[in-house]
């Protein structure tokens, strides 16, 4: 992995400096991306099918589909096929079609287990799975948790998780807010990857105070210039400094002029933060576009409890 040393900068979570040495790391890289089907939202289910396959698509990677189905604690494994409802098997059949119409190396399958979260973390581990797409919405396990946090919380692969508003289709341009914190690398790739594919235009941002040093300012440039570098594509990457009070604020305000923001998780506080964090929170819950979520997992640390 190459780290870029910068000065510090806001940690992408609450806009503020962080004491450490800030970086850009991250890299999207691998040759099998997973998609658990955990929303029973088609729209939901359609954004999150079509941005793993433009992922797959420029890759070359390959795309797993599973449909974890819960076995009762009461059921023997050996009838797990008969939990599966015509309903699972046909959510399932007609995404692998859908998958199907967008890249060629696809496959899938039913998961069964006693815990679903564990599941798709076993699943993680035996398909060598390198990146794993997954929904901002899933449903809530026995202890109320929601499963989406626990699987992107622990996953020991990249993730990428499908927020904000529904709708992705065509996408002539895409904001992309840096932090420059160790998940921003992997976001930038994301964002290039999706803007190669679809020939978008990429806007890189970051938000700086409208009191900000000298020193602030030189820092924000060498992370919009690293992530402008990154992409590759001068012809259609802009970077811009936008001076705001409130970083959540000013991304959201900008992601209305943009069917698609792709924003480097959290760098602070619990990895539940990923889709909670303050400004990530903000940005995925007010957003007026498809928004996604991008974790590195080598720099993530779980903390006990979550």
């Amino acid at each position: 992995m190459d780290f870029a040393p910068f000065a510090p900068t806001w940690s992408g979570d609450d806009g503020g400096l962080v004491d450490e040495t800030a970086y850009m790391a991250g890299e999207l890289t691998g040759e099998c991306i997973l998609v658990p089907l955990l929303s029973p939202e088609v729209p939901a289910i359609t954004d999150q099918l079509e941005i793993a396959a433009t992922l797959a698509r420029t890759a070359d990677a390959s795309l797993y589909l599973t449909n974890p189905v819960r076995i009762p604690e009461q059921t023997p494994m050996e009838f797990r096929e008969q939990v599966a409802t015509d309903d699972d098997r046909e959510l399932l059949d007609w995404a692998l079609d859908q998958a199907a119409a967008s890249t060629s190396q696809v496959d899938g399958g039913i998961l069964y287990s006693r815990r679903i979260v564990r599941g798709v973390l076993r699943t993680i581990a035996t398909h060598d799975v390198d990146t794993l797409v997954l929904p901002g919405n899933s449903p809530r396990d026995l202890l109320h948790r929601k499963v989406t946090e626990q699987i992107a919380a622990h996953a020991g692969c990249d993730v990428v998780v499908v927020n904000g508003r529904s709708g992705y289709d065509e996408v002539p341009s895409i904001l992309l807010p840096i932090a420059g914190g160790p998940h921003s690398g992997l976001a930038t790739d994301v964002a290039g990857q999706i803007a190669e594919d679809c020939d978008a235009w990429v806007d890189v941002l970051h938000v700086v105070g409208e009191d900000a040093s000298d020193r602030r300012r030189s820092a924000a440039e060498e992370y919009v210039d690293a992530a402008y570098e990154r992409i590759g594509r001068p012809e259609t990457t802009t970077t811009w400094i936008l001076e705001a009070e409130d970083t959540g604020e000013a991304i959201v305000e900008q992601s209305r002029y943009y069917p698609l923001t792709v924003i480097g998780a959290p760098t602070t506080g619990s990895l539940r933060q990923l889709i909670h964090g303050s400004t990530n929170r903000s940005v995925r819950a007010n957003a007026q576009s498809v928004v996604l979520s991008a974790r590195n997992a080598h720099a993530a640390r779980p903390l006990a409890g979550d």
